[in-house]
């Protein structure tokens, strides 16, 4: 929640196939407050498992309000992961992370270089009031993360656009 749509951590949404409810209600592992089973049968009975996060659920309700629907904000998303892969593709020292193009991801777009340019890109950026997120594990040295969540303004995402375009062509 906090990260597509700007929340508060502490609320999140769960979609279930039909073959996972039946797959859980098969298991029927009710040894835990959280199990799948108890959660599935409250919300049949229109019932919560725990004290519902109003105001959280109140500003998800706005959030909602106040966007484009599913359709427009993905295609807005692909826009803008498609421009930073089109660009990392050709120009520049730092790649993609994932060499092919159809499981790439929308929302967050990994790179990978040298570790001496990707602390310097880091920095560089920091220095604008950019923050780009690390790699994790073994790659944390080499890589490094940009986020284009819905959350994130056009004009911070054009932002981010620029400073590669000036600072790392």
């Amino acid at each position: 929640m906090q990260k597509c749509f700007g929340q508060p951590a502490g609320l999140s949404i769960m979609l279930l196939s039909p073959r996972a409810v039946e797959r859980f209600r098969k298991i029927n592992e009710r040894s835990h407050y959280n199990s799948l089973t108890a959660q599935y049968e409250k919300m049949l009975n229109f019932q919560t498992t725990h004290t519902p996060n109003v105001l959280g659920i109140y500003l998800l309700s706005r959030t909602l309000h106040d966007r484009p629907g599913i359709k427009v904000t993905h295609q807005h998303l692909q826009d803008r992961a498609s421009k930073l892969y089109d660009y990392f593709d050709q120009a520049t020292q730092l790649t993609p992370m994932v060499q092919t193009p159809e499981t790439r991801s929308t929302t967050v777009i990994g790179l990978q270089g040298p570790a001496p340019l990707i602390d310097e890109v880091k920095r560089r950026a920091l220095a604008q009031g950019l923050q780009l997120g690390s790699g994790y594990g073994n790659w944390k040295p080499t890589s490094l993360r940009i986020a284009n969540f819905p959350a994130i303004p056009d004009a911070a995402f054009e932002q981010l656009v620029q400073f590669f375009a000036k600072e790392f062509a």
